[in-house]
């Protein structure tokens, strides 16, 4: 079994992207709001999140929990950690998202 990724925090930019309140933003799957792309790209820098601590993401297409289309110019993913510097989840950043 595979467990997906979900959103467990945004800030009011990402709730308005992605269509959704803060109590429904853990109803939202990753590989749902991620295009094909967004995906491989992802899976592509993961090692680098984690060894690094982030990585820049090229502009792609994702989609709101509406359905509607969504580009960006730029991600940023980057690795969250707890106070004893294990890892916690990841964090991504949107720049200059508009709906398509």
């Amino acid at each position: 079994m595979q467990i997906s990724p979900v959103f467990t925090f945004a800030n009011q930019a990402g709730l308005d992207m992605l269509e959704t309140t803060l109590v429904a933003l853990q109803d939202i799957m990753l590989d749902k709001v991620l295009d094909e792309a967004g995906r491989k790209v992802l899976l592509s820098e993961f090692s680098k999140i984690m060894q690094q601590g982030f990585a820049y993401l090229p502009a792609g297409i994702c989609v709101s929990s509406m359905g509607r289309p969504i580009s960006y110019d730029q991600a940023i993913a980057w690795k969250v950690l707890t106070d004893d510097n294990s890892s916690h989840c990841l964090a991504f950043m949107f720049l200059n998202w508009s709906f398509v």
